[in-house]
């Protein structure tokens, strides 16, 4: 049997009284693993169970997908607190979202702190169960057309070991053709031999003529379908365009507002910056913020500013822009006010890439390393270096002159 890591072992056993072994094989948890990236590592994790299980000699196809999640969990772990906090919830967001029971995560929640994981990590495990258990409608999975194919192509693969002359069997790989060709269709035309010959394909035979049909076009067709991926993933990443992102404490709209200020001196407008205090770079009087966070954060590649002060951490919405930006793995800089410390950082966002603290000795070499960062992400035209510098010196006087109270 495959254990999980000593520090771990609480959080294993009590994830394991809420979430059944039999769950792990659901397709709803195999789709889940694709979405989120995790299916190469489950596939070495399962593999791993299945060895343990043949040397052993014992257990069933649940009890080796509960020793891969166990080794799931081990890997998240060795990683970081962030990346288990990360996988529980999304894996308790799952279920719930599939099963409909609410969950009491009040011993995951204490298996945390015993492992000494922050307790601001924690809380999203709590804001996750406790509101939207209650709260919050279950929305469908809505699969994309590309998606919906290879459901489709995965259906009549299991469909086919079974009994490939069966009327389900056939049944399965038409609908699967048409289902493919209607999506190529958008993209290929007769031009293209592979498609042609997809379109092509002779479909009126029995079952097994239609099981060597797969078969033969199988490896084109899979050609066909990565190079539409491919595309459809550079044309996204060409279509979003950059833009920073001022994460900050609505107490700190003072020191936000130089910062803009700072930002504007070097090229950045309303086009490339958004902050949500200063006015004309921030919400519109109609707009819903919640909504327009989303927006930007699938629109753009944003490149997130965040401004830590004592009074960033208790704000709900800054933290959420945080992890968010931590999900999606986007570019940042960590600015400190005067009255923050390091010490003092928490969360998924820590200061092992820039950090400027606004009122020590290399503050101005560091505000220098994120100009040029910003210049290569913009393609701004350089100021002139004593004007940059000027401008320079005036942030720092300004945001060190600000006064706190709390």
């Amino acid at each position: 049997m495959i254990k999980p890591d000593t520090k771990i072992e609480p959080l294993r056993e009590d994830l394991g009284r809420i979430i059944e072994e039999s769950f792990l094989l659901s397709t709803p948890f195999k789709r889940w693993l694709i979405l989120a990236k995790l299916d190469k590592m489950w596939e070495q994790c399962l593999s791993k169970a299945e060895q343990d299980n043949r040397v052993f000699g014992i257990g069933s196809d649940e009890y080796e997908a509960g020793n891969a999640l166990t080794l799931l969990l081990n890997f998240s772990f060795e990683d970081s607190n962030e990346t288990l906090v990360w996988l529980v919830s999304g894996l308790l967001h799952l279920y719930h979202n599939e099963t409909k029971k609410n969950i009491d995560v009040s011993a995951l929640r204490l298996d945390m702190q015993v492992i000494g994981i922050d307790n601001t990590l924690i809380q999203q495990l709590e804001d996750l169960c406790d509101s939207e258990t209650v709260t919050e409608e279950v929305k469908p999975v809505v699969l994309t057309k590309e998606q919906k194919v290879r459901q489709l192509e995965n259906e009549y693969k299991e469909a086919s070991k079974t009994d490939r002359i069966s009327r389900t069997s056939m049944d399965a790989y038409l609908e699967w053709h048409k289902e493919a060709l209607i999506y190529l269709s958008d993209f290929y035309t007769d031009m293209n031999s592979d498609f042609k010959e997809f379109k092509n394909l002779d479909n009126s035979g029995n079952g097994h003529s239609l099981y060597s049909n797969f078969n033969k076009i199988y490896t084109k067709y899979n050609l066909l379908m990565s190079k539409v991926n491919m595309e459809s993933e550079n044309n996204q990443k060409k279509g979003n365009s950059p833009m920073v992102f001022i994460s900050h404490s609505s107490k700190d709209k003072e020191f936000a507002e130089a910062l803009v200020d700072l930002l504007e001196s070097i090229g950045l407008n309303k086009e490339t910056l958004f902050c949500s205090s200063v006015d004309g770079y921030g919400l519109g009087l109609s707009d819903d913020i919640f909504e327009t966070l989303r927006g930007l954060f699938e629109n753009h590649d944003l490149f997130m500013i965040f401004l830590h002060s004592p009074r960033y951490y208790k704000s709900s919405v800054s933290l959420n822009e945080m992890g968010a930006a931590w999900v999606l793995r986007s570019g940042f800089c960590s600015i400190l006010t005067s009255d923050m410390d390091f010490s003092g950082l928490t969360g998924v966002v820590n200061g092992s890439k820039i950090s400027i603290k606004v009122n020590a000795q290399d503050a101005t070499s560091r505000l220098n390393d994120l100009y040029k960062i910003l210049q290569e992400i913009f393609n701004l035209a350089p100021l002139e270096i004593t004007q940059w510098e000027r401008k320079r010196s005036i942030f720092l006087r300004n945001v060190n002159a600000i006064k706190y109270t709390e």
